[in-house]
């Protein structure tokens, strides 16, 4: 079962794939905007095509690993429900080896 510190590891990792997905659309805005005000210089559109490329690559690691975290949530939460048995269920295997 997961405890409370690995449950926050895992939404900061989503969290921060939105992040890398927003800076990846800022920085095309801003090439964008900066073409519509003829205020692009070479150096710039090298720098923010640069930026953008290694933002799209942080956003595809953090989406493979996202991936992953999801596969195993998908195995612990199918063993937590393997492993849980309803109070009854416990009460009576109690009270059956009670009887034996």
């Amino acid at each position: 079962m997961l405890n409370c510190e690995e449950k926050v590891e895992r939404l900061e990792l989503l969290d921060a794939l939105a992040d890398a997905g927003r800076l990846a659309k800022g920085l095309d805005q801003l090439l964008e905007s900066l073409v519509h005000a003829d205020q692009l210089d070479p150096l710039d559109v090298e720098g923010i095509l640069a930026l953008r490329s290694i933002s799209q690559r942080c956003a595809g690691r953090i989406e493979d690993a996202a991936r992953i975290l999801e596969a195993q949530n998908e195995i612990l939460y199918a063993e937590e429900r393997a492993n849980f048995r309803p109070r009854e269920n416990q009460e009576m295997r109690t009270r059956t080896k009670e009887t034996i």
